[in-house]
């Protein structure tokens, strides 16, 4: 890895709304509609947020019909590292896993 690539890294990862994403991300993969509750954004805003983790390689999408499902990228150089240190704070009040139980899940009824 290289120095540049772990500068696109740290600036990507280190606003507080794309690590709230990144958190949510570690519980599986979420699509947009789901996220934009979880972290308190307008879905815009998340969809902005998820290009810039995107473009540094940090998440990667899956198209599934209209909807695309958001999740941490495996294949990143700094995957486990993140998760580390995203496991050090506390666990998100609430996951994609809590609507779909309250029967809340968003508008890609996946």
């Amino acid at each position: 890895m290289e120095l540049t690539e772990l500068e696109t890294f740290m600036k990507a990862a280190g606003d507080g709304s794309r690590l709230k994403i990144l958190q949510q991300l570690t519980e599986g993969e979420v699509c947009v509609c789901d996220l934009t509750p979880l972290v308190g954004l307008t879905q815009p805003a998340v969809s902005q947020h998820l290009k810039r983790l995107k473009e540094a390689g940090i998440v990667t999408g899956e198209k599934r019909g209209r909807w695309t499902f958001w999740s941490l990228d495996r294949l990143h150089p700094l995957h486990d590292i993140l998760v580390g240190l995203l496991s050090r704070v506390p666990a998100p009040e609430r996951t994609a896993a809590d609507l779909e139980a309250a029967g809340e899940k968003g508008c890609c009824d996946a």
